[in-house]
This record gives C-alpha cells, structure tokens and sequence, in this order.
C-alpha cells in the first residue's frame, strides 16, 4: 500500500509535540528535536485527529521489454519483422507454402502520467486511515508498415459473402493485382469480413482513474530510533479491463480487486545515517473479464473466440531496501526494489483451453532509485512557509527483469499538512 503520511495541526509548537508522541528518533543536522521520519515524511503514521495530503506526479516511458529469459527486445518485436504467410492467416495456405502478405516493420513507445492523490487521518497516535486515488494517461505509438510480400487482394472478392472457394479473398500480386501493403492488411484485421475485428494499429490515448485503495496502518513498535509499521489495505478492481479488440491497449489499471499488506521498518544508524525496509503482498482474488482465447500455434485470435473467462490474476509482492543520509534540510537516499509475480490462470466455462493466454504472465523487475528530499518544516516554523510542505524528487531505473517493461520513472511528490 502506498505511504500514509505525517500530517500537522495548524499551530507549530502542537504539531512538534504531536510529532515527538508518534516517533521518538532526533534529527540533529536539522538543528530540530523533530523525529527524523517525520521531518522527512518516512514514518508514514498521521498524528491523531489530524490530516496529511500527498500528491504525487509520475511520469514514464519505456520502449523496451525484458523477454522470459530476461533479455532486453524492442517493446513491439513480436510484431516486427513477421512474415505473413499461412502461419498467420491460415486461408493464405490455399495460394502455395511461399504465400505471403510480405514482412512486418513494427515500432512502439509508450508514455504514461499518473496522478496520485493520498490522503490520511489520525484515529489515534498509532493507527491512521487513508485513501489512495491514482488518475493516469497512457499513450501507446506506433509505426507500423508492411514491406514486401507476392499477395494481394481478389478484386472479385465480395465482403458481404462467405469466404469459400468461389469467394476468395486473396490472389497471387501481378497483373494488375498490388501487393497487400500495411493498408491492406489493416484491413484485414478491422473488416469483419475476415473474422479478426481488431482495432486498427495506430497510436492510442486511455485516461481516467485507477484502481483506488482503502487502508489501515497500525505502529506495532516503537523505540528511540526505529519503528514499525503494519498495513492493510483493499485495492477496489474499478479500473476498466483490456480491451479484447485493442492488441496494444494500456490499460490505466488491471482492473482486479486486492487484499494489500506492508510492513514498513525504519531505523536510525546514527551519523545522520538512516535504513528503510518494507515488504508488500498482494492477493489479487478472481474475477471475470472478456478475452480472445488464441490457439496455441495461433498468432491470432479471432473475434468469435471472445469468452467472458474466470480470471486468477498471480499475487506479486514488492520490497524496498532504502539507505538515507540527512544534511540540514536535506535527505539523501538510493533505494534497490524488487518486484515480482505469478502466473495468471484462466478458465472457462466451456472447457476451452486456456492455456495460451497465461504463458508469460509470471513477471520480476529489478529497479533501483535515487531521490532527493527537502523538507520546509523549519522555513514553515520560521514563518517563510505558510504551511509544511515537504518535497521529494526521485528516479527510477529498471536494470533487469523477466516478462516486464524496460521502464524508466520521474517522481515529483508534495507533501502538505493541516488539521
């Protein structure tokens, strides 16, 4: 579960006497009797009958991805470089074994900004209640063209008829028939005539909210410098799915309901030295979702392969191992996280095999982080501010992973605290 924030009643000295009840470790380069994850906002508890606000900035891109044996390709090589002979679109076997729409030049980036919004509220010194709002924009673009290839369509092909053998769709290219070309086969993929009923290949935009999330925090330790911290929290499934239709939709969200627990350590090591662990596990519980069911040596699926499946998607956890160093105003920390997943698992009602659709599904990333921290707590109690704020500016880096996005991440987040 994302942090749950310190948050300050409006008057300095109750809000540091607030702060000193719920942590009890010093930060002496601050020139404050403040505790440190406080000034820096780490303790992630709220003081009580208080509020804090987060808000977060993220940006991103990746255009590449790490295969199953965790080697990096571009994010659209599986639709690059493709001969579309009769692997691809079976009826092309009528023509000949070398019969071919020609070769495939694919490219695809992908852009995304999320806004996420975290709000939290003291019930008591040691228990804080939040919510965690995220808002995105995914853009996907594409290049895609067809290069090649020594079949074209049958100008006597009738749309509005069968595909048999006295209404074939393709012919040999020649004589006055043009090869197939990226037109071509777009409208192979879009014209309901051929079966497939796919969205076209172009660049695509999502927007909207994510899957928000409901939570607790509950201190179960505390001591002169270091803490504990337990969470749980419910990830409600509100995001919408992936489109069945849409081979390169990025959806803002998976769109499953989850259980989150945490568990958050911080410990001061003296020397203005800090470490930082946490541990995240989600269960991800099943639910329904529409999907194209490919045959296994299917490249692709068509639309009246469509089900309404069960859906398992894998649990994942997350963890964090942080080192901080604090100078004045200033933290500094560089952080190693891992991320990793299981299979998903589908099923249907009609005992299709499903099995085409979880290979892959299993995922791991390993990223690491560099950030930098001011904190405005002093400037605020010296009358400069006209509340604490609290800045953060971190990046992301993935250096390796299985079945994952190559992704690169910017993190702005403000910090602001009131009662």
């Amino acid at each position: 579960m994302t942090d749950l924030l310190p948050i300050s009643k409006s008057h300095p000295t109750a809000w540091l006497m607030l702060l000193a009840s719920s942590f009890a470790v010093t930060d002496t380069t601050a020139g404050q009797n403040i505790p440190t994850a406080s000034y820096f906002a780490l303790d992630t508890m709220a003081p009580e009958s208080s509020w804090a606000i987060r808000f977060e900035q993220r940006s991103s891109h990746f255009d590449e991805r790490y295969d199953d044996r965790g080697h990096l390709s571009p994010l659209g090589s599986s639709f690059n470089n493709l001969n579309l002979d009769a692997s691809m679109f079976p009826a092309l076997a009528a023509l000949g074994p070398g019969a071919s729409l020609g070769t495939t030049r694919f490219d695809h980036k992908t852009d995304n900004r999320i806004s996420i919004l975290t709000i939290g509220y003291g019930l008591t010194p040691d228990l804080t209640v939040g919510a965690i709002i995220p808002y995105g924009v995914t853009q996907s673009r594409v290049n895609f063209n067809v290069d090649g290839g020594n079949v074209g369509f049958n100008p006597a092909f009738n749309a509005n008829q069968p595909i048999g053998a006295g209404n074939f769709p393709f012919a040999p290219a020649g004589g006055g028939i043009p090869t197939m070309g990226a037109a071509g086969v777009q409208n192979i993929l879009t014209n309901p005539a051929f079966g497939y009923q796919y969205k076209a290949l172009k660049d695509t935009r999502n927007e909207g909210f994510s899957d928000p999330t409901l939570g607790v925090l509950w201190r179960a330790m505390k001591s002169p410098g270091e803490s504990l911290i337990l969470g749980l929290g419910l990830r409600m499934g509100l995001a919408k799915k992936q489109d069945p239709d849409n081979l390169l939709d990025t959806p803002l969200g998976d769109g499953s309901t989850d259980i989150r627990t945490r568990a958050e350590y911080f410990y001061d090591l003296g020397a203005n030295f800090d470490l930082r662990l946490l541990a995240d596990y989600n269960w991800q519980f099943s639910d329904k979702a529409r999907m194209r069911i490919p045959a296994t040596s299917q490249g692709l699926a068509l639309a009246s392969s469509k089900q309404k499946l069960e859906r398992d998607l894998g649990d994942y956890y997350e963890a964090d191992i942080e080192l901080g160093y604090r100078w004045t105003n200033w933290r500094f920390a560089t952080t190693w996280h891992r991320f990793e997943k299981k299979s998903d698992d589908y099923s249907s009602r009609f005992g299709t095999d499903t099995s085409a659709l979880e290979v892959y599904t299993d995922r791991r990333a390993d990223q690491y982080r560099i950030s930098a921290t001011w904190s405005g707590v002093q400037a605020w109690q010296q009358g400069k501010l006209p509340l604490p704020v609290i800045v953060k500016l971190e990046f992301q880096d993935t250096y390796g992973g299985r079945n994952f996005v190559d992704v690169q991440d910017i993190y702005l987040q403000v910090i602001t605290l009131f009662k």
